[in-house]
């Protein structure tokens, strides 16, 4: 691949950082035998060694949100440790309060970077990590003491990763880098991408898929970023999520909203949204087991979730408290 200036560089990373608010084939059978050999002997929330009910009543610094191990478990990422909403109760770890930065659920998990929590033996910053298990055991996949990777975009069922690295390290210089399974990184190219930026996200299945979301709209790229092109209407989009074939990005004008545009054809329909007067949107997912469940967080700290595709809203945390 070839390279973008140093400059261009420094420069997308800065605004980046001010904001802070080929093709790979599927899974294999075996890979997808053994997930499901990791789910069944993952063991249920209420009855899990490291979570009980959350006592907990305030939140703050939501760092994402998502549906790790393909269950139907929502984790919030929070800068005292991970939160799990299922079956209407919350639940917080009572080990491993690490602050994970740069969260991204995936089929088998979730990989994270940020820094440890009280009384960890865990190196900070973290590096990039990832679990399989909730939380319970952490994977070092490199960069321990290094790198906190505020922005990382993971695919659900590939594990292709896209890292935006902030300051140089024993692998990296300053730049937007990808990884299959986070072994051999390589530096993304970024052409055509807009001058401001605020976040990457990546296709689930696909690794050439990648996007960029701007003040100025989104970006696609279909060849893993060697060039990208807008997609959507010139408007401020402040998060999006992929899925199979189509996305979902949230745009803040003329109001906070979530629109749906399919992959194939570019057509899109709003999402019908809660009666409340909405602050910026800064993270959405779905649940991969039942896609008309959406769930997404504000700047304000408020959490919303509709399992009917829009149909009715129920608010999970609002101005971050938790709501039980």
């Amino acid at each position: 691949m070839k390279k973008i200036s140093h400059y261009t560089i420094v420069l997308i990373l800065t605004i980046i950082i001010s904001a802070c608010q080929n093709d790979q084939s599927p899974p294999n059978e075996s890979q997808s035998i053994e997930t499901e050999e990791k789910q069944a002997n993952l063991a249920s929330i209420s009855n899990s060694a490291i979570y009980k009910e959350a006592d907990r009543k305030q939140i703050n610094h939501v760092h994402g949100i998502g549906y790790p191990g393909n269950r139907n478990e929502l984790l919030v990422a929070t800068h005292d440790g991970p939160l799990i909403y299922h079956n209407q109760i919350w639940y917080e770890a009572t080990t491993n309060n690490n602050d994970y930065m740069g969260f991204q659920a995936v089929a088998d998990g979730f990989y994270s970077s940020g820094h440890p929590g009280e009384g960890s033996s865990l190196p900070n910053p973290l590096g990039l990590i990832k679990s399989t298990d909730r939380g319970k055991t952490i994977e070092k996949l490199g960069f321990q003491g290094e790198s906190d990777f505020h922005y990382l975009a993971v695919g659900y069922e590939t594990n292709a990763i896209y890292a935006v690295n902030q300051q140089r390290n024993s692998e990296m210089e300053i730049g937007v880098y990808y990884s299959e399974e986070a072994k051999k990184w390589v530096e993304v190219v970024l052409k055509g991408t807009p001058d401001q930026l605020s976040g990457l996200f990546t296709h689930p299945s696909n690794p050439n898929i990648v996007a960029i979301t701007s003040p100025s709209g989104l970006y696609l790229s279909r060849n893993q970023g060697e060039s990208f092109t807008r997609i959507t209407k010139k408007v401020a989009v402040s998060t999006m999520i992929f899925l199979e074939d189509r996305f979902i990005y949230a745009v803040q004008e003329p109001r906070n909203q979530l629109i749906v545009q399919t992959l194939k054809d570019g057509e899109e329909e709003e999402v019908t949204m809660p009666n409340q007067t909405l602050d910026t949107i800064n993270y959405v997912t779905v649940n991969p087991q039942n896609e008309d469940e959406i769930v997404f967080h504000t700047i304000s700290g408020s959490l919303y979730q509709t399992t009917d595709n829009g149909k009715s809203w129920i608010i999970l945390i609002n101005d971050g408290q938790i709501k039980k």
